[in-house]
Order: structure tokens, then C-alpha cells, then sequence
């Protein structure tokens, strides 16, 4: 057996007796333990999952690995769009979607060239949203053209894209078929009677508490867990679900807008108007003007012209206040 006894300990390892006695005998305790410490730190620096992802993700020469995923969910629309609103990238559910066979009918494209004008603002805008705010939508519910021409409830996750210096120019999206998503998502099985209510009895006064007891909770409970899911409240999100089916009675129908505020769950016709401009930015009436009678005029140039009122409006209002100062 070879013996260790005179083996010579390490300078930097050894403290010298002086040492030991002015420190105290916690001194090689001490040192151990800041050595410890530093070998934590560094341990996790190396584990940091974020440095970890980056440093993975930069030497990845191409995004095909990973967004060819969604070739392989048939009931998954996937999209990549850039600042302008121009399709680069989708799926195959996608292409069915849109009815599409390959996808060079679908890049450079816009929403505008394979949906209704009235459901392509909508796109639109929530677009533009996601890349001004940098911020991204997670599970709206719209209302989307199924490639039967039927028009069906779904739910749309867009997410911000960013160059190199940080800046949002583009997006990159999800939207899949709510009914199918009740059936096959466990997150969304457990909320399955609320959503059913809210998309098939909107015209109806839903109260919170109502739509609380469908999944046995509080209204406190399902306030905060509803927003914890889905990123908005439930006054919120079923707002939205009334203005979608507004929107499309607007465009489809003739009914009078007295009779589509009440078919959409409104309290009345001024109810309906004041917030139909708050989420739309225009009355009702001109919407209906806008995509009956003009079905040529593109997104784009309703959101100039809805821009162009906006300021003339703004510009009128500070007129009037500067003439009464």
C-alpha cells in the first residue's frame, strides 16, 4: 500500500500555524466554504436554462427543424407573417385552410387575398397590435372561414418575432378549431362548458356568476383562474366573442343594427354603438357601409381611412377646446 503521510499539501491548500492561531480554527472551514461558494455560482451560470437556450439556438442554422413540428398536427393552422402582413411561412393544415395546394400560392400573400374583408381587418389588426406592443395574443377566440366556406369559431395564439436588435417585424401564429380543442386539449376539457356558453348563448345576459358555477367555482376563483388561462377576463373575452358575432351579422345580414344589438347579448342599440367604437373605432353603420358596399376596399386602406377619422376627429375636438379656452 503506498503511504500518503508525506505527501506535500498543496501551497495554496495549507495555512500556516500563525495563521490558525490569529483566524481561529473555522479558518480552513471558511476558505473551504467561499471555494464552495464559487463553484456553486459557476454551476449555475452553466445551468442558467436561458444562456443555455441561446447558446443552443444560435448554432442552429435554420428554423425548418422546428416549425416542421406542425406538419404533423392536422388540426394546428400555423403562419408566419412579417411587418407587413405578407405570409412567409405555413403548414400544411394551413394551405387547407385556405384551400391552397402548395405553398408558393400562400408566401407573399395576405389575409386580405383568402378571407372575407370584414374577418382580414380583424387578423389585421391584432397583427399590427402584437408588433407595436411587442406583447403577444394567446387564445383569442374569431371567427374564421373553415375551408367549406362555412364560417366557425376559433382560437388564435400570434407571438411577436424579433430581428437582432430587439425590434418586433413580424408574427408568428397558431389558430386552431375551438370544438376540436375541447375535445383533444386537456386545458381547454376542464373549461369546455364555459366556452360552449359563451359561444352558443351570447345573446343571452351570462352573469360571472352563472358562468362560475358551470365549473363549481367562486366567482373570485373563476375570475383569477379564467385570467390565469385564457390572459383576459370573462367579461372580456365574451365581449369579444359578441363584437366577432356582430361583425359578421353586419356584413352577412340586413337585419337592422337595433335587432343585431340584441341578437349579440347588448343591452340595446346605444349600448351596442358605443361599444362597437370602442373596439372597432367607427359605428356600426359605417362598418356595415364599409364591407356591403365597398367589398373592394382592402384592409389596409380601411385602417388608413379609420386612422384618417381618428385624427380628424382628435384634431376637431382640440379645435373646440382650444376656441372655448
Amino acid at each position: 500500500m503506498r503511504d500518503f503521510s508525506n505527501r506535500p499539501v498543496s501551497p495554496q491548500k495549507q495555512l500556516s500555524l500563525s495563521e490558525l492561531v490569529v483566524a481561529g480554527p473555522n479558518a480552513t472551514t471558511g476558505r473551504l466554504q467561499k471555494r464552495g461558494r464559487r463553484r456553486s455560482i459557476l454551476s449555475v451560470t452553466r445551468l442558467d436554462p436561458r444562456r443555455l437556450s441561446r447558446n443552443f439556438l444560435s448554432r442552429v442554422e435554420s428554423p425548418a427543424g422546428f416549425d416542421v413540428l406542425f406538419e404533423h398536427l392536422s388540426d394546428v393552422y400555423f403562419f408566419v407573417k412579417d411587418g407587413e402582413g405578407r405570409f412567409v411561412r405555413v403548414n400544411q393544415g394551413f394551405l387547407k385552410l385556405v384551400r391552397a395546394t402548395r405553398e408558393e400560392e400562400v408566401i407573399g400573400a395576405r389575409d386580405s387575398d383568402f378571407f372575407p374583408a370584414d374577418l382580414a381587418e380583424n387578423y389585421m389588426r391584432d397583427d399590427r397590435e402584437v408588433i407595436r406592443s411587442s406583447e403577444p395574443i394567446i387564445d383569442k377566440v374569431e371567427l374564421v372561414r373553415n375551408p367549406d366556406g362555412t364560417i366557425d369559431w376559433f382560437c388564435t395564439t400570434k407571438l411577436p418575432l424579433f430581428d437582432k436588435k430587439g425590434l418586433a417585424i413580424g408574427v408568428c401564429g397558431i389558430t386552431r378549431d375551438v370544438k376540436k380543442m375541447n375535445t383533444n386539449n386537456a386545458r381547454f376539457l376542464s373549461w369546455a362548458p364555459v366556452l360552449e356558453i359563451m359561444l352558443n348563448d351570447y345573446a343571452q345576459p351570462l352573469s360571472t356568476a352563472a358562468l362560475a358555477a358551470k365549473v363549481s367555482l367562486s366567482v373570485s376563483q373563476f375570475n383569477r383562474q379564467f385570467r390565469k388561462k385564457f390572459h383576459t377576463t370573462p367579461r372580456a373575452y365574451l365581449t369579444n366573442v359578441r363584437m366577432n358575432a356582430a361583425c359578421h351579422l353586419l356584413v352577412t345580414t340586413d337585419l337592422p343594427i337595433s335587432d343585431i344589438s340584441l341578437q349579440t347579448g347588448f343591452y340595446d342599440q346605444s349600448h351596442f354603438s358605443n361599444q362597437f367604437v370602442r373596439h372597432r373605432g367607427l359605428p356600426p353603420s359605417q362598418y356595415r357601409a364599409k364591407y356591403t358596399q365597398s367589398p373592394e376596399l382592402t384592409p389596409e386602406e380601411v385602417l388608413a381611412e379609420e386612422e384618417r377619422m381618428r385624427i380628424s376627429s382628435n384634431n376637431l375636438r382640440a379645435g373646440s377646446k382650444s376656441k372655448l379656452a
